[in-house]
């Protein structure tokens, strides 16, 4: 078996809806997007279709990643780990020397290894390193936001900060830099502080470092994950006021793929699944999912995840147990408040159950006294002694609701140049792609 010369460009875009952005680009003349979406396409699905179970990009990036469905990698949690005997796409190229750059790919996992050039872990890998080690300054900033971004430390926030700025003059040109933060703080001007800018902004950057990155050690397959288009369609799909700058935004993201593109003989776009625009509705989350589930439960630690739930981490099986059953006695409105779930020893998964039609703000919490009785009527705990304790008024002090717009759909695209195992081909399985994208590189 021979290997190529060739090298590839990955870059999983996730969810974005192609009928969406090409009616946007249209509109708002995005020649970049325009030019993008031109390139050859052919469709992909997934059967996996429940949202919050297997239909998320958490799940379908590790069976990208390692080209096994779900039902046989079994990851289904953000944050969880896959196993050590699973190789993902770059493991296995690199043991053909193809040398590998890897950036913020969900739920992977990090094995070095001397043609592994770069590895910056998803926001939500809690653990697994950076590698080289000294791009760790850039992972602390939005590992600490991803887990406290409805509350958080505005000390930690600003260290975090200066740390990641300064480790990212050293990995990005600076030109690029400014003119991001200076276009994202016109929008702020005009918008104030978004979380769809943010999102934006960390994909700008991280477009920066690989750039940067790859032209002091170019890589031969590299693969780039890419979440505010996702975003954006999950929370502020609705918002007509936001849409041209959205559109900003994913024109300049695209304007540096375009260039990316020019340094790779090929490359390969993929949204795993994508989005369909919904009438809002509203998650309910704890502002802060540590503190709130402490009132009920002891634990040594809990990490959350980008949505309404997380991992809970027991010191001893006494203590699992009894949190399993304690969290399983909270009901609101006749509803349980957790779907709890054992993930390994003394360790579950936890999500939040609820979720309303209707945007209710603390002044509207304030302003109806009976708040209680139309949203909150019965959400209280029984302990051991039989006793019940009514915890509604600190739960409506503690939520937040978060609105959402947009829902996974289970049919994906995939945009690519110079991939000949795909021409000719109209649809294909997501856990698929990994054959492709590993057979580019090889001939019999």
């Amino acid at each position: 078996m021979n290997i190529k010369n060739n090298n590839l460009l990955a870059i999983y875009l996730n969810e974005f809806n192609f009928d969406y952005l090409i009616r946007g680009a249209k509109k708002y003349k995005c020649k970049s997007i325009l030019k993008v979406l031109s390139l050859k396409k052919l469709f992909t699905y997934t059967k996996d279709t429940k949202q919050d179970y297997n239909l998320d990009p958490w799940v379908q990036s590790v069976s990208i990643n390692t080209g096994k469905s779900s039902k046989k990698h079994k990851v289904y949690k953000l944050g969880q780990r896959i196993e050590k005997n699973v190789n993902q796409i770059w493991d296995v190229l690199s043991k053909k020397k193809i040398s590998c750059s890897v950036y913020g790919t969900m739920n992977s996992r990090l094995t070095t290894n001397k043609y592994l050039n770069y590895y910056l872990p998803d926001p939500w890998n809690f653990r697994d390193k950076t590698w080289p080690k000294r791009l760790m300054g850039l992972y602390f900033l939005p590992n600490y936001y991803a887990k406290n971004y409805l509350k958080f430390s505005y000390l930690k926030f600003f260290y975090y900060s200066i740390n990641f700025f300064i480790t990212l003059i050293f990995n990005t040109k600076i030109s690029n830099l400014l003119s991001d933060l200076g276009f994202s703080l016109k929008v702020i001007l005009k918008k104030g502080i978004k979380n769809y800018i943010l999102f934006f902004l960390y994909d700008l950057i991280q477009l920066n470092i690989f750039n940067y990155n790859n032209h002091k050690k170019k890589s031969s397959f590299s693969i780039i994950f890419l979440n505010s288009i996702a975003h954006y369609q999950h929370n502020n799909w609705n918002e007509k006021k936001s849409e041209k700058y959205f559109f900003l935004y994913v024109e300049n993201i695209f304007s540096k793929i375009l260039k990316l593109k020019k340094e790779y003989e090929s490359i390969i776009i993929f949204n795993g699944f994508t989005q369909k625009k919904i009438k809002p509705q509203y998650l309910i989350r704890p502002k802060n999912p540590k503190k709130f589930i402490s009132n009920f439960i002891s634990f040594k630690n809990l990490e959350q995840d980008m949505t309404n739930g997380g991992f809970i981490f027991f010191k001893n099986n006494q203590q699992f147990e009894n949190g399993i059953q304690i969290l399983n006695k909270l009901y609101c409105k006749n509803k349980k408040v957790f779907e709890v779930k054992k993930y390994n020893k003394n360790t579950l998964y936890y999500k939040m159950n609820l979720k309303s039609l209707k945007n209710i703000t603390k002044s509207e919490i304030s302003k109806n006294k009976n708040f209680e009785k139309y949203f909150i009527e019965s959400l209280q705990i029984e302990k051991k002694n039989k006793k019940k304790i009514d915890i509604s008024n600190y739960f409506l002090k503690e939520i937040q609701f978060l609105k959402t717009t947009g829902v996974h759909v289970p049919e994906g695209i995939v945009l690519y140049e110079n991939i000949n195992s795909l021409n000719n081909l109209k649809k294909i399985e997501n856990h698929t792609l990994f054959n492709h994208m590993r057979d580019y590189f090889t001939s019999s």
